[in-house]
């Protein structure tokens, strides 16, 4: 479909349709539906008519490969389902190469995934400039994968309006994977109050978040509320200046948090100055923190608090990053990060993709060094390791 199609046409690539309507209304499962490049503010529905894929047949709606596709669907109840809309139990759907722009904040509901939704792909999708959460998720096996998620912001910066890039507050089997998650008013990403089961969130950039005053929240918040949460994974990411407004007093990089978290691990990430504690870690019962390097946040690196928690070969001095100032955390050739972590069989890739371990043992934070950009340093001095 395209902006100069119409409706009458038979849904080619050069005879294209014009209405989101239209095209959704003859998918079935295995079909993909390419949008056309340009500015749509027609809300995608998956309800009417009734749509779902099936397992080993998904139903695919991406933009055309190397088109810009933007939807501003002009919804300004908080309540929408935002620009897609797929209430009730829909699907086994792949989204991917779409920008969903909130006009910075004319349009204030963002994509919620709810209701029954369930095997949703988001792939290569930018979120941006709602006045609400970008992505809400209440939904089982739902996979966010290489988006981009950013400036997403609040009014006011109130308790009830703390608006992150992802707030999934309930599902299990979700993935959060490679995403670069950042200017979020109220932090990167929220997993509260649950239930929660079996999330993972590897690979990721979140940063530059909580940019308002009143929020407690940096990274990443882990936390049941009256609700189990248990079993996630957060591991080969990288939290850097979350907390980055003057204001916006204590944000942790990461925070796990509740009696009834349980099982949380946090494997072989970089945590670097944000404005609270490196990884807080409160009333949460078997963390296991390991192979993390928490350097120069603000409030300190890690503060434990919970029950049973397992702490080892965290580096907490001075890592010898390539190019801090720039973001680049990748290893210096001495650094005392290599071949320092714990041999985890979870953990078989670094950030990038490259394989771990190369040396004797994994390499401490979210990168392994694989020896192509080293430079010569002196070796370091008052190593701390626990």
């Amino acid at each position: 479909m395209a902006t100069t199609g119409n409706d009458a046409n038979p849904g080619t690539l050069n005879q294209p349709f014009k209405s989101f309507n239209k095209g959704v209304s003859l998918l079935q499962p295995g079909d993909t539906l390419y949008i056309r490049g340009g500015l749509y503010t027609e809300q995608i529905d998956l309800q009417r008519p009734n749509k779902s894929g099936t397992a080993g047949k998904n139903i695919a709606i991406a933009g055309y490969p190397g088109e810009t596709v933007t939807l501003q669907y002009a919804d300004l109840s908080e309540s929408s389902y935002g620009p897609i809309k797929a209430r009730g139990n829909r699907g086994y759907f792949v989204f991917e190469n779409l920008v969903l722009d909130g006009k910075y904040g004319a349009l204030k509901s963002g994509w919620s995934i709810r209701d029954g939704n369930h095997h949703f792909i988001l792939r290569n999708i930018e979120i941006k400039n709602f006045l609400v959460s970008g992505l809400y998720i209440s939904a089982n096996d739902i996979q966010v994968i290489n988006c981009t998620i950013h400036d997403q912001f609040s009014e006011t910066g109130l308790p009830g309006h703390r608006y992150y890039g992802i707030y999934f507050h309930d599902g299990t089997n979700g993935l959060i994977e490679g995403n670069d998650i950042y200017n979020n008013s109220g932090g990167g990403i929220q997993a509260y109050p649950g239930p929660i089961s079996n999330l993972v969130i590897r690979n990721n950039k979140i940063h530059d978040n909580n940019t308002t005053i009143h929020s407690p929240i940096g990274g990443i918040i882990v936390s049941g509320s009256g609700y189990a949460v248990s079993n996630v994974s957060v591991y080969n990411n990288l939290f850097y200046n979350n907390g980055s407004s003057p204001l916006s007093g204590s944000s942790p990089g990461l925070r796990i948090d509740g009696a009834n978290t349980t099982g949380t691990k946090v494997w072989n990430n970089t945590v670097y100055r944000n404005k609270g504690y490196g990884i807080s870690i409160n009333q949460a019962r078997k963390t296991v923190v390991q192979n993390n390097i928490v350097f120069e946040n603000a409030k300190g690196e890690i503060v434990d608090f919970g029950t049973e928690t397992m702490l080892s070969h965290n580096l907490t001095t001075d890592p010898r990053f390539l190019r801090s100032e720039g973001a680049d955390f990748r290893l210096q050739n001495r650094s005392p990060a290599i071949d320092a972590g714990a041999h985890l069989s979870q953990i078989s890739i670094d950030f990038r993709n490259i394989p771990r371990p190369i040396g004797r043992s994994h390499d401490i934070g979210a990168y392994e060094a694989d020896g192509s950009d080293f430079i010569s340093v002196k070796a370091p001095q008052n190593l701390k390791i626990q």
